[in-house]
C-alpha cells in the first residue's frame, strides 16, 4: 500500500501553474525577414501567426506553421490592419462591416494553410493599432468580438486586460483571454498604461511576473497591486531584454500549458 504522505507529496508536485506563455510569430514579408522572434520558440506554448495583414506572406505563414507543428505549439491568428508599411501600428478608422471582413479573412487564410499540418487555428489575437483600439473602443473590440463568433464560436478572443474585452466576449457569448504583457505599466483598474511605452527593466519584468504567478495581480502604476484573470503571458522580441524576460518566463513557469487548455484547467480535463 502506498503511504498517505507520498500521494499527497506526488499530488503536490503536480500542480502547476495554469498559465500560458505566448509570442508573435511569421512577422516577415517577403524578402524582408524577421528570425530574431525563432529565438523565443522554446519558451511559448502558442503562438500568434500574422496572417497576411500587418505581416507574413503564403510562404512565411506555412513556414511557421510547420514550426508550429513541429514544436507541438497551439496556433493562433494574429490579425491586424492592412498596413504593412506601418507593420500595423498606424489606426485605422473601419466600420464594423469592414472590420469583419478583415478579421474573417485573415482567420480564413491561416486556418487553410494550417490544414496542409493538420493544425487549426484556435485563438485570435489583435496586432498593434487594432490590438490597442480595441483596448480603448468598445465598438472596435464589439466588432472583433462578432467576427470572431461570426467564423466560428469555438474560438478564443485574447486581448489587453479591459472591460471593452470582457463586455465584448459576453456580449457574443465566446471565450476571451485577458493578457498580460511584461514590458507593460497598468493602471490601477487593470488596463495597459499606453501612455507610458514599452519598459525596458529586467527587474521589473520580473516583479510584475512574480504578482502574475502568485497572486494573479498586476503591480500598477500607483505603486499598488490590482488582481485580474490572467490566462496567458506575451513574450516580445521588440526589448532589448526580449530573451533574459523569456527565460525569467520559463524559470518560474516551466511548463506552461497552451492558451485553450488554460480554458479548462482546473476543472479536472487536465
Amino acid at each position: 500500500m502506498i503511504p498517505l504522505s507520498n500521494i499527497r507529496k506526488e499530488q503536490k508536485q503536480e500542480n502547476q501553474i495554469n498559465i500560458d506563455l505566448n509570442c508573435d510569430l511569421g512577422q516577415s514579408f517577403g524578402v524582408y525577414k524577421n528570425d530574431q522572434e525563432l529565438e523565443l520558440l522554446q519558451y511559448v506554448s502558442s503562438v500568434n501567426i500574422s496572417c497576411g495583414s500587418h505581416a507574413g506572406d503564403p510562404v512565411t505563414i506555412m513556414n511557421m506553421l510547420k514550426l508550429a507543428a513541429e514544436n507541438n505549439l497551439a496556433v493562433g491568428a494574429h490579425i491586424g490592419y492592412p498596413d504593412i508599411q506601418g507593420f500595423g501600428y498606424r489606426n485605422m478608422c473601419l466600420n464594423e462591416e469592414e472590420i469583419q471582413a478583415l478579421v474573417v479573412y485573415q482567420i480564413g487564410a491561416l486556418n487553410s494553410l494550417a490544414k496542409l499540418y493538420n493544425l487549426t487555428v484556435e485563438y485570435v489575437r489583435p496586432h498593434g493599432a487594432m490590438y490597442v483600439q480595441a483596448a480603448k473602443d468598445f465598438k472596435t473590440s464589439l466588432a472583433i468580438a462578432k467576427s470572431i463568433a461570426k467564423y466560428d464560436p469555438w474560438l478564443i478572443y485574447v486581448g489587453a486586460p479591459c472591460q471593452n474585452l470582457l463586455k465584448a466576449g459576453e456580449e457574443t457569448n465566446i471565450r476571451i483571454i485577458q493578457e498580460i504583457q511584461l514590458d507593460k505599466k497598468y493602471t490601477p483598474d487593470g488596463n495597459i498604461d499606453f501612455e507610458a511605452g514599452d519598459i525596458v527593466d529586467l527587474d521589473y519584468s520580473s516583479k510584475l511576473l512574480e504578482s502574475v504567478i502568485k497572486d494573479s495581480s498586476v503591480i500598477n502604476n500607483q505603486e499598488g497591486k490590482t488582481k485580474l484573470d490572467i490566462k496567458t503571458i506575451h513574450l516580445t522580441v521588440k526589448s532589448a531584454i526580449s530573451n533574459e524576460i523569456a527565460q525569467k518566463a520559463k524559470e518560474l513557469i516551466p511548463n506552461p500549458i497552451p492558451i485553450t487548455g488554460t480554458c479548462v484547467a482546473g476543472n479536472g480535463w487536465i
